[in-house]
Formats: C-alpha cells, sequence, structure tokens
C-alpha cells in the first residue's frame, strides 16, 4: 500500500487552478430555476445582514464600531443590488435580444 502525503498548500493550488479553468467569461444569458432559487436565496442571506448591521449600528454607541457595521451594512447592500440586478427581468429581456 501506498502513504499518501499531505500536503494542504498543494491542495490550495490545484483547487484555485480547478477554479479558474472552470470560471464563465460571463453569466449565461438564461437563469434556471435552481439558479433563480440560488440568488434568492443569497438576496435573502444579504438582505438579513444588512438588517443585522444597520440594527446594530443604531444600538451601539461606540462610533467605531458604529461606523465598522455601517461599512458592513453598506457591503451587503451592494451584494444585494448586484444579486438583483441579475434577477431583473428586463435587464434579461435586454441580453436576450442582443
Amino acid at each position: 500500500m501506498q502513504q499518501q502525503n499531505f500536503n494542504p498548500q498543494a491542495q490550495q493550488h490545484a483547487g484555485q487552478q480547478a477554479a479558474q479553468q472552470n470560471r464563465m467569461p460571463e453569466p449565461p444569458r438564461i437563469i434556471t430555476t435552481k439558479d433563480c432559487l440560488y440568488l434568492t436565496d443569497a438576496m435573502s442571506w444579504e438582505l438579513d445582514a444588512i438588517k443585522k448591521f444597520n440594527h446594530f449600528a443604531q444600538e451601539t454607541q461606540d462610533s467605531k464600531a458604529k461606523n465598522l457595521m455601517t461599512k458592513a451594512a453598506q457591503i451587503h447592500q451592494k451584494h444585494y443590488s448586484i444579486l438583483l440586478k441579475h434577477l431583473n427581468p428586463a435587464n434579461s429581456a435586454a441580453k436576450l435580444k442582443q
């Protein structure tokens, strides 16, 4: 029996190369039902994070913590907007016409 060496750095590098090779140059023109459900879930998670960060930013008295939580909420808002752009029917219809 041959013994295998465990090298986490080599495995991580191999995983990164595989991910880069499988990356699509642009999103597909059609979103499947499964993709739509995944995007909807991701939007829900982002919205939840936005609400929580905004809530805790309002609750805290520490200005440094308030700024960090506000920035985190803004980052999640940006992610939410990106996901929404992918689900926008007008955006999808415009792509199909091209």
